[in-house]
């Protein structure tokens, strides 16, 4: 067998391989957001959700998240999947699409919600795991890839659990792309 490359074959075909998430960006469907400063403290609890309105008509893929902690004390955070937060939370205007080459950029069917100092954690849906977030630092996870996939009508919470009398102080970023349901 001859191993050498053929110069002048005519049925050769370029192919560029992009991961998923720089694909949708590519698209336009790629999004980046965070919440506002989130309080608690005092045995009273916060949290930051990506949340898909029930009537979006599109799948939300996670593919990131930071947690930055600005207290001196350590934070525990709890993610849950489609739960029913404590408290009312407010819409965060602090959101991108990751394309801004795209005029006029798209603008994203989830949102950012988040709230300060609320009585008890989220109730129902699925606690999917724990995280400790060390004083002072920021937290990152990235490139799930989208194997959180959030449906309409459903949530991706980070809530802080109280660390008792002292205050403290976060802010949860999220990278998520969208597709139609």
């Amino acid at each position: 067998m001859n191993f050498e490359p053929r110069v002048n074959e005519k049925n050769i075909q370029e192919a560029t391989v992009l991961p998923e998430n720089v694909y949708h960006s590519y698209l336009g469907e790629y999004f980046l957001g965070q919440t506002d400063l989130i309080s608690l403290g005092g045995g009273y609890t916060g949290w930051g959700s990506l949340v898909n309105p029930a009537g979006s008509k599109v799948n939300m893929f996670l593919n990131a998240y930071t947690i930055s902690n600005y207290s001196n004390e350590p934070l525990t955070a709890e993610a849950w999947l489609s739960s029913k937060r404590p408290g009312r939370g407010k819409t965060s205007p602090h959101f991108a699409a990751g394309n801004q080459a795209i005029h006029p950029a798209r603008m994203p069917e989830g949102k950012i919600r988040n709230a300060s100092f609320v009585s008890g954690t989220p109730q129902g849906g699925t606690h999917a795991f724990v995280r400790r977030v060390e004083p002072m630092l920021t937290l990152t996870k990235h490139d799930f890839q989208g194997i959180f996939i959030l449906p309409p009508g459903s949530s991706f919470t980070l809530s802080f659990l109280s660390p008792g009398q002292k205050q403290a102080y976060a802010r949860i970023a999220y990278g998520w792309w969208e597709e139609k349901a």
